[in-house]
C-alpha cells in the first residue's frame, strides 16, 4: 500500500489528537540523527500524545539494548547516519528477535532504496514531506505500512526491478549448486563462518565461493549479492 501524505490531508495537531483517542501508545526510537535534526524531531514528536520516544541513539545495537528494557514498535533511521552502514543498520533491526517497523528518513540512492525494501524497510520519508504531521505519518505507517517515495523515484525503482529479468536473473542461473547455497546464505545475513559450518567446508572455501558468486553476478559486495539472491527466490 502506498500513501502520499500532505499537510492539508493530515490536518496537523487536530488529527494528532483524533488519532490519540483511537490508538494505543507508539513506542519509538531514533537512530543516527545529528543534534539539530534530533532537536527538531523531539519538538515534533513531543506534540503527539500517542508517541513515546524511548531514545535517540547512534547504532542499531543501542536500539536493541533499549528493546531489552521494553518494546520498541518503530525505529526512525536517519539516512545520513554517520559511521554506520544504512542497509546493515536496518537489516540488524529487522532480523532481531522482535523486529520493529523501520522507517528511513531522508533521500537515498535508488540502489540503496532497493536493498532496503528487500530487507523489509516499511517506508521512506522526506524530512519536508509531512512537516509537523510527522507523528501522524509514523502512526499510519506503523499501523498499515507504506512506502513514501516521490513519483520519479518510485517509477525508477519499478523499472530497476523489471530490468532484473534481463540481467541478474540470467547471471544468477549460472551459479552452481554450492554457489547458490552461499548466495542464499548471504541473503539471510550469515557470516562466512556460519556458512562454512552449514556446508561442512572450511571458511577459506566459503570465501572462495563468495568471490566466485560476486564475479558471476557482476557485483562487488555482499549486500548486492543478497538483493539478487532474494529477488531470484521471489520472481
Amino acid at each position: 500500500m502506498e500513501i502520499q501524505l500532505s499537510r492539508k490531508e493530515l490536518g496537523g495537531n487536530t488529527l494528532n489528537a483524533a488519532i490519540a483517542e483511537k490508538t494505543g501508545n507508539l513506542r519509538m526510537a531514533v537512530v543516527g540523527s545529528d543534534y539539530i535534526t534530533g532537536l527538531g524531531l523531539t519538538q515534533l514528536l513531543d506534540q503527539a500524545p500517542f508517541i513515546t520516544k524511548v531514545g535517540s541513539v547512534d547504532t542499531a545495537g543501542q536500539v536493541l539494548a533499549l528493546a531489552a528494557e521494553g518494546p520498541v514498535d518503530l525505529v526512525l533511521v536517519d539516512a545520513a547516519i554517520q559511521g554506520e552502514d544504512l542497509t546493515e543498520t536496518c537489516r540488524m533491526l529487522l532480523e532481531s528477535e522482535h523486529p520493529p517497523t523501520v522507517v528511513v528518513m531522508g533521500e537515498v540512492p535508488l540502489n540503496v532504496a532497493e536493498s532496503l525494501v528487500l530487507c523489509g524497510v516499511t517506508a521512506f520519508l522526506h524530512p519536508g514531506l509531512v512537516a509537523e504531521d510527522l507523528p501522524v505519518a509514523l502512526r499510519l505507517i506503523q499501523r498499515g505500512g507504506a512506502i513514501l517515495l516521490n513519483d520519479a523515484a518510485r517509477d525508477a525503482l519499478i523499472a530497476r526491478n523489471r530490468s532484473f529479468d534481463d540481467g541478474h536473473r540470467s547471471s544468477y542461473a549460472t551459479l552452481n549448486t554450492r554457489e547458490k547455497v552461499v548466495a542464499e546464505g548471504v541473503a539471510e545475513g550469515k557470516t562466512n563462518l556460519e556458512l562454512a559450518a552449514d556446508m561442512h567446508v572450511s571458511e577459506a572455501t566459503v570465501k572462495l565461493l563468495v568471490s566466485n558468486v560476486m564475479n558471476k553476478l557482476g557485483v562487488d559486495n555482499r549486500v548486492q549479492v543478497a538483493v539478487i539472491a532474494t529477488k531470484a527466490r521471489i520472481i
